[in-house]
């Protein structure tokens, strides 16, 4: 009898691990390998983890990390200068995930992907002094539709714009020659094993630096920032200011992706005081890359009273 018992539960238990309920017992073969894949994304192997990645989606189609892993996947082909397999996981992130929680970070990426992929040369020199000269926005922007990567002739743009009063046109085009010159250093960066010192300067890897710096503790730096004010022209005495925005960039010099990163900024008086606080959500920050930020103080019965700021970043690992 007791050996009948036994041989019905030993069945049980087989017919049980069968269920599509019993996650755990599915969910190993799938935790093992996830957990290699994402070893080896830590570690900077990056190749290999773009190629384990590639096995899950390819093995786990459902599973409910999916959004995270394609991400972790471009971003691996991406640090190995693999621009056109990661474009195009960016794009499958995008149409798999219309409203994800990465879509900003896929975006972005493209962005730079086009950046770098692209073969338009610089604009002439001559041509583009003549334009900037004159500020005439219609050769200036015609020179941007031949050099579309030229950061020089947005930065020009902008120049004219500034110097017509369009205040927020001439930030954008600051804004697009930032973010442009953005990808190419995070390029340059990566490529000559350079990080950042305290005041935004590449210097050499070394296990000195490393130590000094704590780069895993501190991994984010901010640097090349820009504040960009206008005041009222017709009042005499210079007028209140009408708009106070600030651009920089920031990198990630750890080993680790950064989850959440989110800029603050503080706007301050001459007394230190703070008159508004800005967030600018940046979203996931890949290891070694740069990425430019831009914000906007909207506090407008504070603005003609600003005249600091400070900056910090937050994130989760």
């Amino acid at each position: 009898m007791t050996s009948m018992i036994n041989i019905r539960f030993f069945y049980f238990c087989i017919c049980l691990a069968t269920l599509p309920g019993c996650a755990l017992m599915r969910d190993l073969p799938y935790r093992d390998r996830r957990a290699a894949a994402d070893n080896a994304f830590e570690n900077q192997q990056y190749i290999l983890a773009a190629a384990r990645y590639e096995s899950l989606r390819d093995r786990y189609p459902d599973t409910v990390r999916r959004e995270e892993m394609l991400l972790r996947q471009g971003v691996s082909l991406y640090s190995v200068s693999s621009y056109h397999s990661a474009r195009d996981v960016f794009i499958d992130y995008i149409k798999e995930y219309p409203r994800g929680y990465y879509l900003e970070n896929a975006k972005d990426y493209i962005k730079k992907i086009d950046v770098l992929m692209s073969n338009a040369t610089p604009a002439a020199a001559q041509k583009l002094a003549e334009a900037k000269a004159k500020s005439d926005l219609d050769a200036l922007n015609k020179l941007l539709t031949e050099h579309p990567t030229d950061w020089r002739v947005y930065e020009a743009i902008g120049d004219a714009h500034w110097r017509l009063g369009n205040y927020d046109k001439a930030v954008d085009c600051y804004y697009k020659a930032h973010h442009i010159v953005s990808a190419y250093e995070e390029r340059n960066l990566n490529n000559g094993k350079l990080i950042l010192d305290d005041s935004g300067q590449p210097v050499p890897v070394n296990p000195y630096i490393l130590k000094e710096m704590e780069i895993e503790k501190h991994p984010v730096r901010v640097y090349d920032l820009h504040a960009y004010t206008s005041r009222n022209q017709r009042d005499r005495v210079g007028g209140e200011i009408q708009f106070y925005n600030l651009t920089g960039s920031l990198r990630n010099q750890g080993k680790q992706l950064l989850r959440n990163v989110e800029v603050e900024v503080r706007y301050k008086d001459i007394g230190r005081n703070t008159l508004d606080v800005e967030y600018v959500k940046i979203g996931s920050l890949g290891p070694g890359e740069v990425r430019a930020f831009l914000s906007q103080a909207d506090n407008y019965d504070n603005l003609y009273n600003i005249v600091d700021h400070e900056v910090e970043v937050h994130w989760q690992q």
